[in-house]
């Protein structure tokens, strides 16, 4: 295992609001690529160190079961007292987490506490895998690892069956929405969910009546309350108008994150026809969210 930067290490052991100021000139890095993130910790693209001559971990608590997607879930532990920070990592990732460590608090007097919520990616195999928290003291020494295992089972959300499925999913708790426009010029989103345009002059329809075109099935994690999906989905059932189709991501809310990497896009008959990946920052909240918002992410034809 190779050695871990010391200028990394001065930069993990320092309490969690000088982290970023450990080296102004680098843009931190937001792990889009991690299998786990970990909200409001800081990440390290490297191995930790091998060396185990710093204070230890004494408990770690974390959920065995783990689906891909989930968010929100809580992570918490106990670590010696020498203890300033905790590392955090899923093993085969591409990095760790590294948070700070807290008080003591009444179920274990005088030793540091950490609490954190962690993420986990879609693209996470099914199977067993090690979660392991390291304590870091003000010298920067890790600790032996504790470790968890847990059971990914593997339960992907399958995407909506249908002739036209475009597809809109993130990996935080944040609120996107995705907009369609349609080569009518009809825009499928929250506020109007459904393509289909009453017949001119046609008050009234028969009860039952069910008519084709693209229909919104969900405004994931509306208004900052998480559903679990962040993600929706544009659906036509039966067979979609032929022409062009412009599809749009609008950064609604990024709730408590501050980043939501996202990925859009659109098949025909279960075939790709195009795809598009992004990610939202706060800049794009303040923007006008009605129809016509969001950046255009994904252009595509249907003969």
């Amino acid at each position: 295992m190779r050695r871990l930067p010391q200028r990394v290490v001065r930069c993990a052991v320092a309490s969690l609001g000088l982290l970023a100021s450990c080296d102004a000139s680098v843009t931190p890095d937001l792990a889009l690529d991690a299998t786990v993130r970990v909200t409001g910790g800081q990440f390290f693209r490297s191995e930790m160190p091998s060396s185990e001559d710093g204070p230890a971990v004494r408990a770690l608590t974390l959920s065995p079961t783990v689906k891909p997607g989930s968010v929100g879930r809580s992570c918490s532990g106990v670590a010696a007292a020498s203890t300033t920070s905790v590392a955090l990592a899923l093993d085969q990732d591409v990095g760790f987490w590294v948070v700070a460590a807290g008080a003591p608090d009444v179920s274990a007097p005088g030793f540091p506490t950490f609490s954190a919520e962690v993420a986990f990616s879609r693209a996470i195999s099914k199977g067993r895998r090690s979660f392991t928290a390291r304590a870091i003291d003000s010298q920067g020494r890790f600790g032996a690892a504790f470790t968890r295992v847990l059971e990914v089972d593997g339960v992907v959300r399958s995407r909506p069956q249908g002739r036209l499925v475009v597809a809109l999913s993130w990996d935080t708790q944040a609120d996107l929405d995705l907009h369609l426009v349609d080569p009518k010029g009809v825009e499928i989103w929250k506020r109007n969910i459904n393509s289909y345009e009453r017949p001119a002059g046609a008050a009234t329809e028969p009860p039952g009546t069910l008519h084709p075109g693209g229909i919104l099935d969900f405004d994931s994690n509306a208004q900052c309350v998480p559903d679990g999906r962040s993600a929706e989905n544009v659906v036509y059932a039966d067979a979609p108008p032929s022409g062009h189709y412009v599809a749009r991501v609008d950064t609604f809310a990024l709730c408590r994150d501050a980043f939501a990497h996202w990925r859009l896009e659109a098949f025909v008959d279960d075939v790709s026809v195009g795809a598009a990946e992004g990610t939202s920052a706060n800049a794009d909240t303040t923007y006008a969210h009605d129809r016509g918002a969001g950046v255009r992410a994904l252009e595509f034809d249907v003969p």
